[in-house]
């Protein structure tokens, strides 16, 4: 019973009224004078030893002359415990926020997000590709008329497939991808107009597509809140859009 004694004691028993405990559990009940004897418990110590356990609501007495003592299942002790546990966690966690979260709300400094503005179709491309190495939950993708070279980002697009991360595309109808033998698994859908492009990466950080041609600008920031509407943007859009 060495193990079960050790148990008990995590459970926050005496090593007294763990093998009180014990004894109850493989012997059924038993009179306080019986316990001291099977349970090698001093008979001085037996009866506030019980009395505590049946507060706790681990041992149960029975009338008569002399009182009997039956053991709770452990089943419902181990419920008694885990319930106490959960209690005494809820409070403290309650009475560690109300010292502690005035104090950080104060002093706490905000954190702010980066924000970088990118020119130019290759160095947006580049930057799509830094996007997707670091990509471990999803990637959203929006692309009204961003040009072929989109085809440079086959590579990352083939690891993510790989990664088995999910990779969801949404294109202009005249935007060809047929052409560009994208890793079969990509889920694709198009719709009639898109005003702008972006990529979303696991909700955490977003590169905002605009302008054309010569002419494109990206924005790049890991603001959450940022990313947050982005993907908010990118679903509401997803559900009108055609499967291709």
């Amino acid at each position: 019973m060495e193990k079960a004694h050790r148990l008990l004691r995590e459970f926050g028993l005496t090593e007294y009224e763990a093998r009180v405990y014990c004894a109850l559990v493989s012997n059924g009940p038993s009179t306080a004078g019986e316990l001291s004897k099977l349970a090698n418990v001093p008979y001085s110590r037996i009866y506030d030893i019980l009395s505590r356990l049946e507060a706790r609501g681990w041992v149960e007495a029975q009338a008569g002359r002399p009182s009997r003592y039956r053991s709770r299942d452990p089943a419902e002790v181990v419920k008694i415990v885990k319930t106490e546990e959960e209690k005494r966690l809820k409070e403290a966690g309650e009475a560690l926020l109300k010292e502690l979260e005035p104090l950080y709300s104060r002093r706490a400094e905000v954190k702010r997000p980066d924000v970088w503005v990118i020119r130019g179709e290759k160095n947006i491309l580049t930057k799509i590709g830094e996007m997707l190495t670091r990509a471990g939950i999803e990637v959203l993708l929006s692309l009204p008329n961003v040009p072929q070279e989109i085809s440079g980002l086959k590579s990352y697009l083939s690891l993510l497939e790989a990664k088995q991360i999910p990779v969801r595309i949404l294109a202009s109808k005249k935007l060809n991808l047929r052409s560009l033998e994208l890793p079969r698994k990509l889920e694709i859908r198009k719709r009639e107009n898109l005003f702008g492009g972006g990529v979303v990466v696991d909700g955490q950080e977003v590169l905002l597509i605009l302008g054309s041609g010569n002419e494109l600008l990206g924005i790049w920031s890991n603001e959450i809140g940022l990313a947050k509407f982005a993907k908010e943007y990118f679903e509401y859009l997803w559900k009108d859009s055609k499967v291709t």
